[in-house]
């Protein structure tokens, strides 16, 4: 998430509580207004700003998207367990639609999946196309979001 936390040990909250004399509040506006990658980071929830200090030597940022990149692999192959295998990766919405480094580093971790990118297929920003390698086991596509499109059919069927 760019601001919240994902994934903890629910005992972390009332240690960090008690160690910093936190409210409920303070621990809420923690979680969700300074973790996430902005947290990790300490520069933006802009994945573009990441990326460009990252590529400039901030370790934080490079730090945020490893993270990034190793979790979201993680729920990728978390899924394709309970699914018993997976036959296609879709990247969507922002990072997933304009975002080749971070698309290329999370199929890197999904290999052993039969997850192949094709790096120049990759390059591609905010277009519908097909990523993956003649050899992937897996079809890798990005699709662009269109939420607009979603919200007048959402709103039709209410009318």
């Amino acid at each position: 998430m760019g601001t919240r936390s994902g994934d903890l040990d629910p005992s972390i909250l009332t240690y960090l509580m008690q160690k910093e004399n936190l409210s409920i509040d303070d621990m809420n506006f923690m979680l969700n207004k300074e973790a996430g990658v902005y947290g990790i980071s300490g520069v933006s929830v802009d994945f573009r700003d990441i990326e460009t200090e990252a590529l400039s030597g901030g370790k934080q940022a490079q730090l945020a998207l490893e993270v990034y990149h190793y979790l979201t692999a993680c729920y990728v192959a978390r899924c394709a367990v309970a699914m018993g295998g997976i036959d296609v990766l879709t990247f969507t919405a922002g990072v997933g639609e304009k975002g080749p480094i971070s698309r290329k580093a999370i199929c890197e971790q999904l290999e052993f999946l039969g997850v192949k990118i094709d790096d120049e297929k990759n390059k591609i920003r905010g277009e519908e196309a097909e990523l993956s390698t003649e050899d992937s086991k897996v079809k890798i596509y990005t699709i662009p979001t269109n939420e607009e499109l979603m919200i007048a059919r959402e709103t039709l069927k209410l009318v």
